[in-house]
């Protein structure tokens, strides 16, 4: 009885590290895609918590075909551990502050490779500028319709205790709502906040109507 238990005991370890030998045999990826959604070669801002936004690549030569989920972070950049090949990188329906097309962007994956992702928006955002004076932030910025048929929600001056600032991550908030163009100013008295917080952060958001996810300024200030 002793022999067959130990006998057993035997062939469950050999079975174990037969299996931990396979798994160690797999190849890991050996390439690093990394890059940044573009407009004009300036970085799309997006929100940057609960990878929120995404984009998908696509390998060629392969019978089943899965996507790989690419998230983007909140200065547009992304980076994705791949094996070398040729791949598509295409936007996804319904997710991020651009414009859903049909065009793909091929990629030859060749150990480390980097690319730019350009989009078309529906409204560009620049010239984002912040300063404060005294208990006031103060954030200029200029904003251009690109496409006539879509309208402003609202535009927000957000603030944050860490660098992720997002409308969906924030401690206080001005807001101006409606449609703009042009060159547009936003304040917001955070005297309580600077006292009470060691690091504040501060961010613009542009939200257009009937589109899920907002445009942001690609660079976090530093209130404090």
């Amino acid at each position: 009885m002793k022999r067959i238990n130990i006998l057993s005991i035997c062939s469950i370890l050999m079975i174990i590290l037969l299996l931990s030998c396979g798994k160690d045999n797999y190849e890991a990826p050996n390439a690093t895609l990394t890059g940044k959604v573009t407009y004009n070669g300036t970085p799309v801002g997006v929100r940057g918590s609960n990878n929120s936004v995404r984009l998908q690549l696509w390998q060629n030569g392969f019978e089943l075909k899965n996507p790989i989920d690419v998230y983007v972070t909140q200065d547009g950049s992304f980076s994705a551990a791949l094996f070398n090949g040729n791949y598509k990188l295409i936007t996804v329906p319904g997710n991020g502050p651009w414009k859903i097309v049909t065009d793909t962007l091929d990629i030859n994956v060749n150990g480390n490779t980097d690319i730019e992702f350009p989009v078309e928006l529906y409204y560009s955002l620049k010239d984002v500028k912040y300063q404060l004076n005294g208990n006031n932030l103060i954030a200029t910025l200029n904003i251009q319709k690109l496409d006539p048929t879509k309208s402003l929600d609202d535009i927000s001056l957000l603030i944050g205790k860490t660098k992720f600032v997002d409308l969906g991550l924030f401690i206080k908030r001005e807001i101006k709502s409606g449609d703009s163009e042009g060159n547009i100013t936003l304040s917001l008295d955070i005297g309580s906040e600077l006292q009470s917080n060691p690091t504040l952060f501060a961010r613009v958001a542009v939200k257009i109507n009937g589109i899920t996810e907002a445009l942001y300024d690609p660079n976090i200030h530093q209130v404090k």
